[in-house]
């Protein structure tokens, strides 16, 4: 009668078992256009290494491995780090979107680049939705192309330390996040505008990080300190909420799909 129910409680145990994956997906997929990030496969391996310093786990995916870690992952993290969306997960779709609904369930996504949502990859095309794409994800059009000086503000001095005075052309607007009862945390801001800065709609459980954001020509930091910045905000604020696992079923799924030698 013993060994009968030991064999049955590891068989009911089976179809159950987890394998650990990455806290952290980091963005980056060599089959879509760059905007506004010099050298992203670099940028991309140096956060995995900042990340990695702070004890969290980070891999590099591309276009269907983040949306599958999202799948898996509704409360994780993911940094694009190229200035364009997949269309895996953004299609300018409002509620259809991958990222509408898990920005809501609990997920944290987090975009540097030219300008978080303007444009999106599918199919091998660079494909504009210009501000509507915001609109589609928040409401709301929150960033603007604002050229301002911004500075650490206390928060950021705590959260980010390595923080410094920055020029961008694409923060996020105060006010406009005010109006619409958005909570926000910005780290850096000119007292209008903000960014780095993390944001939520009222009705997103989850956080959206807007960071660096700037084109054109507009000097960014060095990818080696953008990356150092990126790591001590999530390190400090964005804590992951234990390892993330892949689903059942998926044990052999890798979701570094991607590895970018630097």
């Amino acid at each position: 009668m013993k060994r009968f129910l030991i064999f049955t409680i590891a068989i009911c145990l089976l179809p159950v078992v987890y394998t650990s994956a990455q806290d952290v997906a980091i963005f980056y997929d060599a089959n879509v256009e760059v905007l506004g990030v010099p050298n992203a496969p670099g940028f991309a391996d140096m956060l995995v290494a900042e990340l990695d310093s702070k004890k969290i786990t980070a891999e590099i995916v591309d276009s269907d491995g983040l949306a599958d870690y999202m799948n898996a992952n509704p409360e994780g993290i993911y940094l694009v780090t190229q200035g364009l969306t997949p269309g895996t997960i953004f299609k300018n779709q409002g509620k259809k979107d991958l990222v509408y609904s898990w920005l809501r369930e609990g997920g944290i996504g987090g975009f540097v680049g030219d300008y978080a949502f303007y444009y999106y990859w599918d199919k091998g095309v660079r494909i504009t939705a210009a501000g509507a794409g915001q609109q589609s994800v928040f409401g709301v059009t929150v960033t603007n192309g604002t050229v301002t000086q911004v500075k650490p503000t206390d928060l950021g001095k705590e959260h980010i330390p390595s923080l410094k005075k920055w020029s961008s052309n694409r923060p996020a607007g105060l006010a406009v996040l005010n109006a619409n009862k958005f909570e926000f945390e910005s780290y850096a801001d000119d007292g209008t505008n903000a960014d780095p800065i993390a944001y939520r709609s009222e009705d997103m459980k989850g956080w959206f990080i807007n960071f660096h954001t700037s084109c054109c020509g507009t000097a960014v930091p060095p990818n080696d300190q953008m990356a150092k910045e990126y790591a001590e905000l999530i390190s400090s604020r964005f804590p992951p909420k234990g390892q993330a696992v892949e689903p059942s079923g998926k044990v052999s799924t890798v979701w570094g799909r991607l590895k970018v030698d630097y």
